[in-house]
């Protein structure tokens, strides 16, 4: 049974805050996306990734630590989804609940997937020798431009472009490859 809120010493509190916001921030765009592909108007699915966020922070006393943050948070946003069409329900444009839950749960599956392919992209530029690998990191983590790579390097803007599309095509066959491997494929 978790631990009542209210005899919980402030450290506790804290503890638990600390806890969510790393797991809330590692996970938050993975959860909007979800949304947002079953509500699609931004303002509503940002109305529903907001009462999502809260639902989240104000039952993870209850949430399993031995579990996956993700699962827990897409069924909660389902959650949130379901009752937001329910509201909705008088506009005659709304789909069906039950449509509803078969578009969550096909979402469902390919935010696994998405999982599955992020983790043998990372293996993949692991694989990368040192420079291509901080050319990525440079590029795509700290969105460095072109420009700014090619002055720091000596090279033509053009041979930035031209080792980064080299490098997408090979990450590209190194997932699919792994991927394959692990018989992780969609048919």
């Amino acid at each position: 049974m978790p631990p009542d809120r209210s005899t919980r010493r402030p450290a506790d509190r804290k503890d638990d805050y600390e806890e969510f916001l790393g797991l809330f921030s590692r996970n938050q765009s993975r959860v909007q996306a979800y949304i947002r592909s079953l509500v699609p108007d931004a303002a509503h699915a940002d109305d529903v990734f907001q009462a999502t966020s809260l639902v989240l922070w104000r039952s993870f006393a209850t949430f399993d630590r031995d579990k996956d943050f993700l699962p827990w948070a897409f069924g909660v946003a389902r959650h949130q989804v379901l009752m937001f069409w329910r509201t909705k329900r008088r506009d005659r444009h709304v789909f069906s609940e039950t449509l509803i839950a078969t578009l969550a749960d096909d979402t469902l599956g390919r935010a696994d997937f998405a999982a599955d392919r992020q983790r043998a992209l990372d293996a993949c530029v692991e694989g990368l020798p040192p420079r291509q690998r901080d050319l990525i990191r440079m590029f795509y983590g700290e969105n460095k431009s072109a420009d700014t790579i090619a002055a720091s390097w000596d090279r033509t803007v053009h041979a930035v472009y031209k080792a980064l599309k080299v490098m997408r095509k090979s990450l590209l066959k190194c997932v699919e490859r792994r991927l394959a491997t692990e018989g992780l494929l969609p048919e």
